[in-house]
């Protein structure tokens, strides 16, 4: 009851210091607008360029006179963080908060008190599920689908494999594990003898699959994200490894990228990648501008992701490391692709 009590008093302080700002229609803007980035976790190469691309669009976009301003704030991945950014960012009145969330409930109430007040709340890759938020999520089961079906393929439909999950209560993740069980059930020569977490983090995938290797029977294929650190883990502990590496979805990373190419080069090593594209910040970003201008705008968008095979492996040579397969998203890219779909 107690605790009751204080969560009451303490969402009453917030809604009393709130009061003074008053709820804005989704009119066309009268000066350009302010936008905030909520980021739940900053602790990965992805994010870090997820925050980079959103940075390059709005400083663009502010120079062309779109914004006026913009806010990024980072968080540690934990939802009580991301509560505290987002009650500065609701006292701090900007027009839109982008978030990439810490979870898909946990989140909602902070939410709904930014769409009270009139602020416009896009939920992207990681979402928000709050009913007032717009929301642009990954087409995990068009993807996850097709990655795995190749993976399975690429093992001949048999064999161990490890599952690599990302960012441990992430939308993403949910998704995405969800759709790789889904799929793995059509083939019933495939077993799943490991699930580990590597936080979508090259290092923290290298450790946990070192961890577990010792322990498990020869594996014939690798499905999940830190497709670099994989490698690195399987290489490290050599063995039967040293002449057969196994079948390791790839994420996108750019170390992988390259380790692919060397691999492909040396032994024909084949694999697939497909990997959502940290840029999905600017297609956030341009979609919110869209949104404070009046244009009527889905509630929900999808976003497909950056795929690389065998074929086309070698045009990312160039690709920088610690940055992913991305494109650029644009104004145009967004009104073509995103503002056109049907819920």
């Amino acid at each position: 009851m107690l605790f009751a009590l204080t969560r009451t008093a303490f969402w009453a302080g917030i809604t009393a210091a709130l009061i003074i700002a008053l709820p804005r229609p989704l009119a066309a803007a009268t000066k350009p607008p302010v936008i905030a980035l909520s980021n739940a976790y900053y602790g990965n190469n992805w994010r870090h360029q997820m925050v980079d691309a959103f940075r390059k669009a709005a400083d663009q976009a502010k120079k062309d006179r779109l914004i006026s301003d913009y806010i990024v704030l980072n968080g540690d991945n934990s939802v009580s963080a991301q509560i505290s950014q987002m009650i500065d960012l609701i006292l701090r009145k900007p027009d839109v908060i982008l978030i990439d969330a810490a979870s898909l409930t946990a989140l909602n109430g902070v939410v709904q008190k930014a769409c009270a007040v009139g602020i416009i709340v896009v939920a992207f890759d990681s979402i928000a599920s709050a009913p007032c938020a717009y929301k642009i999520d990954w087409d995990f089961a068009n993807w996850q689908r097709p990655l795995v079906d190749g993976i399975a393929k690429l093992m001949g439909g048999k064999g161990n494999v490890i599952i690599v999950r990302g960012v441990r209560g992430s939308a993403p993740d949910k998704m995405m594990y969800e759709q790789q069980i889904e799929t793995l059930k059509h083939y019933p020569g495939i077993k799943v003898v490991s699930t580990v977490y590597g936080m979508a983090t090259a290092a923290v995938t290298q450790s946990v699959v070192s961890n577990v290797l010792p322990s498990l029977p020869p594996i014939a294929g690798v499905i999940g994200d830190g497709s670099y650190g994989v490698a690195q883990a399987f290489q490290q502990f050599g063995g039967p490894y040293a002449s057969r590496m196994p079948v390791i979805s790839g994420d996108g990373d750019a170390n992988f990228v390259h380790w692919w190419i060397g691999q492909k080069q040396k032994n024909g090593y084949k694999t697939l990648s497909m990997n959502a594209a940290p840029s999905i910040s600017q297609a956030a970003l341009w979609v919110a501008i869209e949104i404070v201008n009046g244009r009527k705008v889905p509630k929900y968008m999808k976003m497909s992701a950056s795929t690389v095979t065998n074929d086309t492996v070698e045009q990312f040579s160039g690709l920088k490391p610690g940055t992913a397969v991305a494109s650029e998203y644009s104004p145009d890219w967004v009104r073509r692709n995103l503002l056109n779909q049907k819920n």
